[in-house]
């Protein structure tokens, strides 16, 4: 049908499929615990994906930021970490023996989806900065991941395309409004902030499968190409109870209802028919996912 670049699958719930003791992510350092305790099954998923057919896998180092890890663990350093998951990502790459290329995260510096918890620009700035200097001349490409308000995403486009020719930047949006940021931003606006950096995609990530494919419909018109990569559910009207956005994790994750590889692939048609040229899968996404989808190329 297409030609696009195929993202991975979900990291964190792939950990917990294979039996890995996840941390709740509201609470922890969640995924980044496992570049700690169980580095080798990170490679293996990498290895997963890659077997599948993704063409790009993402450093595992999403949940390894300064002010998570301060709040957690005090003792660990964010910059060990994002460099054994880029040096785990070119491990799974290398012994593959394929052409894949490898994303390096820069991901939000706190807590997903709260972006009041994001602090001054210095010191994103200087996170995304550091994450620069261990990526340099070892990632093909920059994927800014989740970015959940107009601040904190315009920031890292400044700073990923000073530093990198190729830059992927993917926003969230808030629980079942595909137009608003978490922040509670325009989706629109946000786009064509960030449109004056030469971003080479502009992408929604973890949101579910139907309410993502508005969304993109928002960007496309201000963005030089469009991506996604979706949770593996749609909108569950049915379970349509939630009053208030004091719980970030009810809201983001409310009236969730499960989709098949197969259906997610459906999406995945859709998707490329709207010119996506990036695909891949967020939160619930398999291998299988990703291998369905890997069918849909040219």
């Amino acid at each position: 049908m297409s030609n696009f670049h195929l993202l991975d699958c979900a990291l964190g719930s792939e950990l917990k499929r294979k039996g890995f003791d996840l941390p709740d992510w509201t609470n922890s350092i969640w995924s980044a615990q496992a570049i700690i305790d169980e580095p080798e099954l990170i490679v293996e998923i990498h290895k997963d994906s890659i077997e599948a057919g993704s063409s790009v896998i993402t450093t595992s180092n999403y949940y390894a930021t300064p002010l998570i890890l301060k709040e957690k663990d005090s003792s660990l350093d964010f910059k060990k970490l994002s460099e054994t998951a880029l040096i785990l990502a070119e491990e799974a790459v290398n012994s593959s023996g394929k052409n894949v290329m490898i994303a390096g995260c820069f991901p939000p510096i706190n807590v997903s989806f709260r972006p009041d918890l994001t602090p001054g620009e210095d010191e994103v700035e200087e996170f995304y900065e550091a994450l620069s200097s261990i990526y340099k001349d070892r990632v093909d490409v920059i994927l800014c991941e989740t970015m959940a308000s107009t601040f904190e995403g315009n920031i890292a486009a400044k700073v990923a395309t000073k530093n990198f020719d190729k830059v992927w930047l993917s926003w969230n949006t808030r629980g079942l409004d595909p137009a608003i940021l978490p922040s509670g931003d325009e989706l629109i606006e946000a786009a064509k902030t960030v449109a004056k950096y030469p971003l080479d995609c502009q992408l929604i990530n973890c949101s579910h499968a139907d309410l993502i494919t508005q969304s993109l419909e928002i960007i496309k018109s201000c963005a030089p190409s469009i991506g996604v990569y979706a949770n593996s559910s749609i909108y569950n009207a049915e379970n349509s109870t939630l009053e208030s956005y004091e719980n970030i994790a009810e809201v983001h994750y409310h009236h969730a209802k499960d989709i098949t590889p197969e259906e997610y692939a459906d999406f995945a048609k859709k998707w490329i028919a709207m010119g996506c040229k990036v695909i891949g899968g967020c939160c619930t996404t398999t291998p299988e996912h990703i291998k369905l989808i890997a069918d849909l190329r040219t």
